[in-house]
This record gives C-alpha cells, sequence and structure tokens, in this order.
C-alpha cells in the first residue's frame, strides 16, 4: 500500500486562540521562615489532599515548643499552690486565726497564677501553630505545577514555594 503525504492548511472552522488555566490552583507560600530541608514532590508528580510537600527547619520552633509547654507546665503548678495556699487561709480565716488582708493576699495571687497560666497556654498554643506550618501540606488533590524551592534555600514568611493545580478544572 502506498499513500502521498501533502502538506495541506486546514481550513474549517474559525481560528480561536487562548491557553488553558486550572480553575482550582495553589501557590503555596512559606508561613514562617527557615531553611528548606527537604522538598518530598517534583513537578508533575500528583498529590492527595493533605500530603506534606516542603519541609522547612524546625530546630527553633520545637525548641520554643517545649519551652512552651514547661512554662504551661510550672504555671499550672503556680496556680495549684495559690488554690491550696486559699483554702488554707479560708479555713484559718473561718476559726480567726489569720487576718483578712492575708486572705485577700492570697486571692490576689491566686488571681494572678490564673492570668499566668491562660497566657501561659496561649503561648502554647502558638508555638504548637508554629511547629506545624513548618511542614506545607496540599490543600487539595492535584499535581504539583511548580516547584521554586530547593533543600538548603532559605525560605522567608510568604515566598512561594510550590504550585498545586487541579487537573480536572483546566479551562480553556
Amino acid at each position: 500500500d502506498i499513500m502521498t503525504v501533502a502538506s495541506n492548511a486546514l481550513a474549517s472552522g474559525p481560528v480561536i486562540t487562548g491557553t488553558i488555566q486550572p480553575e482550582r490552583r495553589a501557590d503555596l507560600r512559606a508561613e514562617v521562615s527557615g531553611i528548606v530541608m527537604q522538598v518530598l514532590k517534583d513537578n508533575g508528580e500528583a498529590v492527595n489532599r493533605g500530603d506534606v510537600l516542603v519541609r522547612l527547619d524546625d530546630t527553633s520552633y520545637r525548641d520554643q515548643l517545649a519551652s512552651a509547654e514547661q512554662a504551661s507546665r510550672a504555671a499550672q503548678q503556680s496556680l495549684d499552690q495559690s488554690e491550696r495556699q486559699l483554702d488554707r487561709l479560708k479555713t484559718l480565716r473561718a476559726s480567726g486565726m489569720t487576718s483578712m488582708q492575708a486572705l485577700e493576699d492570697s486571692e490576689i495571687r491566686r488571681n494572678n497564677a490564673q492570668s499566668e497560666l491562660v497566657a501561659a497556654k496561649a503561648r502554647l498554643v502558638a508555638a504548637n501553630l508554629q511547629m506545624q506550618r513548618t511542614s506545607v501540606r496540599a490543600p487539595f488533590a492535584g499535581i504539583v505545577s511548580e516547584r521554586k524551592v530547593s533543600a538548603g534555600d532559605t525560605a522567608q514568611i510568604g515566598k512561594e514555594l510550590v504550585k498545586v493545580i487541579d487537573p480536572s478544572s483546566l479551562r480553556f
């Protein structure tokens, strides 16, 4: 069988130009600063929702978290001790063996210890959040369309790390 191939211009229908863009895409940026330790996915690789794409150095954030945990424990112990002291002074006051001033001072110390505990717990929550932000995760299932960093790069807050697109949402 022989077939002759010729170059011809296709002239049916209108000429359409445009680009294909995904409707769903995410430009994942660093929420904390640090050194990029690992980039786990490369361009074109499929990702599932929640997959870790980039890991940042978490050493200082881990130390902050440990410090916040210890401060929270110490604040809880201080509150417990001040509450026991207040209870003792209330018992002594009922029998007339201590002054009203000592009882009020103990209440003030207990209130201060409660405030310290609330502040320590808030610092613990903030430190835990910072620690979680050292792992950059995929927000939805898709494909890594562009990797902007490599291991060893320094990531500042707001620096773009990777782009993830949903290929099922491509539009002309």
